[in-house]
């Protein structure tokens, strides 16, 4: 039997609270996931603020003071507070065409967690924005970094990651098989899914040896690991 893969319960416990918020990532520690998935944007005045979509209540979070978002819209600091003892996947959000955002997500970020007390093998950072990443492991190689994408060669961003120092692949769930576990397991390559909800697919996955699953039903993909021993 495989091991089974860390779950991260995608934005915190979001089908019993409000996604990214203080609340929903407690909750997720109480349901027993092992992690949770979060999203980062930067804020006019430099703050890293936790929230999906880059609007919130008419603000873009880009142009807006942090004081001014609404107060469910947590600070990373905030947010990794209330993860204590989870693993924490950090996705670095970027509008279109905003790169250049994304990279100084990445530099806030490298100061940020620095900072922090716990150790770095708390987090992954992970993004669609793959310079945004280089940048981050040109900087340093303490911070653990995974390769999110969709509709991307899995073979060109295999050799992307060993190339440029990158631990992780983080595909959509849809296109993991058996041939790309293969693959990043014999280059040492953890594989990190997203966003995965049907508990036949989890169990086709856990039975790959996939290492990670993003799930909004975490206790459901608990369930069904204690289901398959």
């Amino acid at each position: 039997m495989p091991l089974r893969p860390v779950v991260y319960a995608h934005r915190g416990a979001s089908q019993r609270a409000k996604e990214n918020t203080i609340n929903s990532f407690k909750l997720a520690a109480e349901i027993g996931a092992d992690g949770v998935e979060l999203d980062v944007w930067k804020s006019l005045d430099g703050e890293l603020m936790v929230h999906h979509d880059p609007v919130v209540k008419g603000l873009l979070i880009e142009r807006a003071r942090a004081k001014d978002l609404p107060n469910y819209v947590p600070t990373l600091s905030e947010a990794l507070d209330a993860c204590l003892g989870l693993k924490v996947n950090i996705e670095i959000k970027a509008a279109p065409g905003g790169l250049q955002g994304a990279l100084e997500i990445a530099d806030g970020l490298i100061d940020l967690l620095r900072a922090r007390p716990e150790p770095a093998s708390q987090w992954v950072i992970s993004s669609f924005e793959h310079e945004a990443l280089d940048r981050i492991q040109k900087k340093t190689s303490e911070f653990f970094t995974g390769l999110l994408f969709w509709n991307e060669s899995w073979e060109i961003l295999l050799r992307h990651a060993l190339e440029n120092g990158h631990g992780a692949l983080h595909p959509h769930e849809a296109l993991v098989d058996g041939e790309m576990r293969a693959a990043t397991q014999l280059e040492g390559i953890h594989l990190n899914t997203w966003t995965v909800n049907d508990q036949l697919r989890v169990s086709e996955l856990i039975e790959l040896g996939i290492d990670g699953l993003i799930t909004d039903v975490p206790d459901e993909a608990l369930r069904t690991f204690e289901l398959m021993n």
